[in-house]
């Protein structure tokens, strides 16, 4: 669950706003649109260590690409350009 407060309110009670940050991201918004999130220094820790980095191909060892040639995607997230959805959210084909 998410609190949502406006970017004003945020001004007028930070200390609130930074405590109710401490049990769960605490949506920010600016004329009703979404624009920050306060977050713990733990959960902020635990984003920034998912966080996929980048690299330059050929940094990757001859076992990093052995690895990724044998991948597989599993059939459940297996999917197809053409299945992507439309802006409505249904499926521009299907299988």
């Amino acid at each position: 669950m998410t609190t949502t407060v406006s970017a004003s309110e945020v001004q007028r009670r930070f200390g609130r706003v930074h405590d109710a940050a401490m049990k769960e991201p605490v949506e920010i918004q600016n004329h009703g649109r979404t624009t920050a999130y306060l977050v713990s220094a733990d959960t902020f820790r635990e984003m920034w260590n998912c966080y996929r980095r980048s690299f330059l191909v050929g940094d990757l060892t001859d076992e990093d690409m052995r690895d990724i040639a044998a991948a597989k995607v599993p059939e459940d997230m297996d999917w197809e350009p053409d299945d992507s959805p439309r802006d409505d959210g249904s499926p521009t084909s299907s299988r």
